[in-house]
């Protein structure tokens, strides 16, 4: 994978690093791991949303020590530039969310990732290929591995 992205910012929902740190399913783990190997050559920003929703989901879901699940959000901190969101990012959410199309915390998520100029958002919980503004969600996992859709973007 060679990464350039074609001037696309990346963004990763939680649920692919929780992929990288559980070794439960070997597959998904295999390319949530190489996914994110391959982000250190993109341009990517990383919801603090979604560093908080790591922490929690490796201490509830993954039962890791507490100071593990630190260590893994932070690393995620350290490693990628971060945003926030903000009270339109909050409005925008919660509209969505009365009207069904998404649950609320992934409609913060895209709604802040969309106002920083994300333009591909990686995860597997929300529907593969939805647009949402400027903004297109993109599961990593297909058939065998790695998906076609998300290869091609990495490969740009």
């Amino acid at each position: 994978m060679s990464t350039a992205t074609s001037g696309r910012t990346i963004s990763v929902d939680t649920n692919i690093f929780v992929y990288a740190a559980d070794g439960r399913d070997a597959a998904k783990n295999a390319v949530a791991r190489s996914v994110l190997a391959a982000l250190g050559r993109a341009d990517v920003l990383i919801g603090l949303q979604v560093v908080s929703e790591l922490q929690n989901a490796m201490r509830r879901r993954l039962r890791t020590a507490p100071w593990v699940a630190y260590q893994a959000a932070r690393n995620v901190l350290v490693r990628f530039p971060s945003f926030a969101y903000d009270e339109q990012a909050v409005d925008t959410a919660l509209g969505e969310a009365i009207v069904g199309r998404l649950s609320y915390w992934d409609a913060l998520l895209l709604a802040a990732a969309d106002a920083v100029g994300v333009s591909v958002m990686i995860s597997e919980d929300m529907t593969d290929g939805l647009r949402f503004r400027g903004l297109e969600v993109v599961n990593p996992f297909g058939e065998g591995g790695l998906s076609e859709r998300l290869r091609a973007i990495l490969d740009a």
